[in-house]
C-alpha cells in the first residue's frame, strides 16, 4: 500500500523538519547474558500453536494479548481503551461506557459494539509484537488478499488494514443511521459517522483519501467490492471527540520501542511510536492516570481534552510520537532508612538468636522461596546488629538450602522449558495445578522474585559465592525481568509497560483477560534484583531493578490502593481501601484462596522488607486499617496467627507502639515471616524524637 511522502498534521503540510520525533539519546541495558540457560531442558506439555506462525520461541507467555496467544479467541484482551476479541475473519470491539459496581467487584462488560471484517473466509496468526502491541494477519482461504491489524496500547482507534478484501462492518446494535441518513445506502466517502441505538456514535476512516462504498444490510455494512487500504474505527466518547479523532484519523500506530536512561536517581523512560500514515506528529493516543503523573508534556507531546474511561479510571489523549516519563528512584538499600529503635535492640537481638537456625525443607518454589528470603531477612537484621557470627552462620545455611535450586539437584529442580522459553519447576511441569501454576508460567516473578532476594543477601558478604552461581541467578533473573528479549527468554515476562505493573497469570485463558493478586510480592522481586546489582557492584542492574520497582510501586499506589478522594473507584468498591484482584477488564475485592478480609489487605503487604515503607505509605494506611483491624474482633473464622501478625505490622505504619505490644502476642508467624522480622519491623518504623543505633 502506498504511504503519504508528505506529513500531514491537521489537514496542512508541514516542513519535514518540524515532523522529525525529537528522541532523546536513551541507552538500553545490555543483556544480562546471550548463553544457553545452565538448567537442564524440558519441553511443555502445551506447545505453541500456528496462531504464532513463523515466530519463535521465548514467547511473551504473561502479555496483555496472551488470550490471543493461546488462540483463546472467545476471550478478549484490554489494549485500552477498548477491548477487543479476535475472529476468523477480523476483530470485535467493545467500548464498556458504564461498569457495575458493588462492594465486592467492579466489572466492565464486553459488548460487540463494532466488527471490523472481511467477507472472505480467512485464518489469523500473530504477525508481530513488541512490549506495547501486536499485529495480527489474516490469510484468505484460497486467495491472495489478506487483513492486518496493529492493536496498539492506547490508541483510541482500532486501524485494520485490506489488501484486496471485502470490507464488512457489524454491530451488536441497532444501526440507525449511516452520516445521518437511515436508509440502505449507497455511502460513499472517506469518513463515516454510524449512530447505534444504544446511544454510541462510531466514526470510520478510510487513509489517503481513498474512498469507499458500503450498503447498509440491517446491522451491518457491507463493500460490493474489493479493497486496498486502511479503515480505522473510534468511538466518539464525548463532546468534541469527533473533530480531534478526524484530525488525527491519517497517522496510525504500528507498535513502539521502549527505551531508558539512569541519572542518579532518576530514569527516564520513552515509549517511541512507530507510525504510518501522515505526519508522525499529529498522532492521538491514550494516556492512563499512573501515566500522567509522570509525563513531560512539551511542544512535542501535548494533552487534548479527548478522553476515554477503563477500569483503570479516565484515560487522557496526548498529540506526538514520543512520551517521556521521570521515575524517581528509591535509595532504600538493604536497611529500613530509620534504623532500629535503641530501647527494642534487645528484643530484636533475642528474637534472632532464637531463629537463627531457620532451614527451608520445602519442596514447592513459591514456599521454599518465601522460607529463603525470611531467612534472608535475618541474615539482614544481624548485619545491622552487627552481629558477624550469626549473620555468617545463616549464610552458610543459606547456601546450603539455596543451592539445590541453583544447582538443579533437588527433587522439584528447575528445567529450561524450550517450547515458550523459561525455567519452569519440574513438578509444575508435570501438573498444571502443582507451585501455583508455576509450570504454566503463573507468578513466576513471585517465586523467583524470593530466590533473587536470598541470593543477592548472600552475595552482599560473600561474593565468591555469588560470582560462583552466578550463570544460574542470571537466567532465574532473566526469566522475569530480562531488560530484553534474547535467544533464551522474553523480555520483562511479567511486566506490563503500559499498566506499569505486572501481571501474574500465564498460559491460563481467562474472560477477563490476565490478572496479578500480590503486588506486595511483585514489588520485592523488583527489590530483588535492584538489591542483587548492588551486591554485584553493577550500576546497570541495580538501577534496572530500581526503575522496575519505581514503576511497580506507582502502579500499586494507583490502581490497588484506594483512598477517599481516588478517581478510580466509586463507592461502594472503594470503601474497602484495596483491590484484592485486579484484572485487564474487572476489579475483585477478593483473592484466589478465600474472601477474607485479613486476607485482601494483607496479601498485598507481604513480605515486610525495607522497600514495604514505600510501599504502604502511612497516608493511605490511616484511611485503610480501621477496615482491616475490624478482623482482630472477629468471633466466627477467628484471624490466623500469620495474618494477624501482619496486620499488627500493618498497623506500626501509623501506631508504632502500640504495634509493639500487639507482636508480642503473637505465637507464630507466616513462613514467609519470622518473629525477628516482626520487631525489627516495627522498631524500625520511623520516629523523629527517638534514638538509634548505627547502620553500617
Amino acid at each position: 500500500m502506498a504511504r503519504l511522502l508528505l506529513c500531514v498534521v491537521l489537514f496542512g503540510l508541514c516542513a519535514a523538519q518540524q515532523c522529525a520525533p525529537e528522541v532523546l539519546p536513551l541507552s538500553s541495558l545490555a543483556a544480562l547474558s546471550t548463553v544457553p540457560p545452565s538448567f537442564a531442558q524440558q519441553q511443555h506439555a502445551v506447545l505453541p500453536g500456528s496462531v504464532w506462525g513463523s515466530l519463535q520461541a521465548p514467547f511473551p507467555t504473561n502479555s496483555f494479548f496472551t488470550n490471543i496467544g493461546l488462540n483463546a479467541t472467545y476471550f478478549p484482551i484490554a489494549p485500552y481503551p477498548y477491548h477487543v476479541m479476535v475472529q476468523d475473519s477480523g476483530v470485535i470491539i467493545s467500548y464498556a461506557e458504564w461498569k457495575s459496581v458493588t462492594s465486592s467487584y467492579i466489572t466492565t462488560p464486553f459488548i460487540g459494539n463494532l466488527v471490523l471484517s472481511a467477507e472472505q473466509e480467512s485464518t489469523m496468526r500473530i504477525e508481530s509484537y513488541d512490549q506495547l502491541s501486536v499485529t495480527l494477519k489474516w490469510d484468505q482461504h484460497g486467495g491472495s488478499g489478506s487483513l492486518s491489524s496493529p492493536i496498539v496500547r492506547g490508541s483510541p482507534f482500532i486501524t485494520m488494514i485490506y489488501d484486496q478484501m471485502t470490507p464488512v462492518i457489524q454491530t451488536a446494535h441497532a444501526l440507525l443511521s449511516v452520516n445521518g441518513n437511515g436508509g440502505s445506502g449507497p455511502f460513499t466517502g472517506t469518513q463515516f459517522s454510524l449512530r447505534m441505538n444504544n446511544g454510541q456514535q462510531w466514526k470510520l476512516f478510510t487513509l489517503n483519501g481513498v474512498s469507499i462504498t458500503f450498503y447498509k444490510r440491517s446491522n451491518q455494512l457491507i463493500s460490493n467490492d474489493l479493497f486496498t487500504g486502511v479503515i480505522r474505527a473510534a468511538v466518539v466518547s464525548g463532546a468534541g471527540v469527533e473533530e480531534a479523532l478526524a484530525n488525527a484519523s491519517q497517522t496510525y500506530p504500528t507498535g513502539a520501542d521502549i527505551s531508558y536512561d539512569f541519572q542518579d536517581d532518576l530514569a527516564t523512560i520513552q515509549f517511541n511510536w512507530r507510525t504510518a500514515g501522515a505526519c508522525s506528529e499529529s498522532l492521538l493516543m491514550m494516556a492512563l492516570p499512573h501515566h500522567m503523573d509522570s509525563m513531560v508534556l512539551s511542544s512535542q507531546l501535548q494533552a487534548t481534552n479527548v478522553t476515554y474511561q477503563t477500569i483503570k479510571g479516565a484515560m487522557t489523549g496526548l498529540r506526538g510520537n514520543t512520551w517521556t516519563l521521570k521515575e524517581q528512584l528509591t535509595s532504600i538499600k538493604w536497611f529500613s532508612p530509620s534504623g532500629i529503635a535503641a530501647d527494642k535492640v534487645a528484643s530484636v537481638r533475642q528474637a534472632l538468636q532464637q531463629e537463627k537456625g531457620r532451614r527451608n525443607p520445602v519442596g514447592d518454589s513459591y514456599t521454599a522461596g518465601k522460607v529463603l528470603a525470611s531467612m534472608a531477612r535475618l541474615a539482614l537484621v544481624a548485619d545491622e546488629l552487627n552481629d558477624n557470627e550469626t549473620a555468617h552462620s545463616i549464610r552458610e545455611n543459606l547456601k546450603a538450602d539455596l543451592d539445590p535450586w541453583l544447582l538443579g539437584t533437588n527433587w522439584n529442580a528447575l528445567k529450561y522449558e524450550t517450547a515458550w522459553g523459561g525455567l519452569c519447576s519440574s513438578m509444575g511441569l508435570r501438573d498444571l495445578n502443582a507451585d501455583y501454576g508455576q509450570g504454566w508460567y503463573n507468578d513466576h516473578h513471585f517465586h523467583y522474585g524470593y530466590m533473587v532476594y536470598a541470593a543477592a543477601v548472600i552475595g552482599k558478604e560473600d561474593r565468591a559465592w555469588l560470582e560462583s552461581r552466578r550463570a544460574a541467578i542470571m537466567d532465574i533473573v532473566r526469566d522475569f525481568a530480562n531488560p530484553r528479549s534474547d535467544a533464551h527468554f522474553p523480555m520483562t515476562r511479567n511486566k506490563d509497560w503500559f499498566d506499569g505493573h505486572s501481571w501474574a497469570s500465564g498460559l491460563f485463558p481467562f474472560g477477563d483477560s490476565k490478572n496479578q493478586e500480590s503486588t506486595s510480592e511483585s514489588v520485592n522481586a523488583y527489590y530483588g534484583v535492584y538489591l542483587l546489582g548492588e551486591s554485584l557492584g553493577d550500576t546497570q542492574l541495580s538501577n534496572w531493578g530500581r526503575m522496575l520497582l519505581a514503576t511497580e510501586i506507582r502502579s500499586v499506589h494507583k490502581y490497588w490502593q484506594i483512598k477517599e478522594d481516588s478517581q478510580i473507584y466509586p463507592a461502594p468498591f472503594k470503601n474497602g481501601k484495596i483491590v484484592g484482584v485486579l484484572w485487564s477488564t474487572k476489579v475483585d475485592y477478593a483473592t484466589f484462596f478465600g474472601g477474607n478480609e485479613e486476607y485482601i489487605h494483607c496479601i498485598q503487604m507481604m513480605p515486610f522488607t525495607p522497600i514495604t515503607e514505600q510501599l504502604l505509605p502511612a497516608s493511605w494506611v490511616q484511611e485503610e486499617y480501621p477496615v482491616l483491624s475490624s478482623v482482630l474482633t472477629r468471633t466466627t473464622d477467628p484471624i490466623g496467627e500469620g495474618w494477624k501478625g501482619f496486620v499488627y505490622m500493618d498497623h506500626a505504619i501509623i501506631d508504632k507502639e502500640a504495634a509493639w505490644t500487639e507482636v508480642q502476642t503473637l505465637r507464630w508467624y507466616d513462613n514467609g515471616n519470622s518473629k525477628t522480622n516482626t520487631l525489627y519491623w516495627v522498631a524500625t518504623r520511623p520516629s523523629a524524637t527517638q534514638k538509634r543505633i548505627s547502620v553500617n
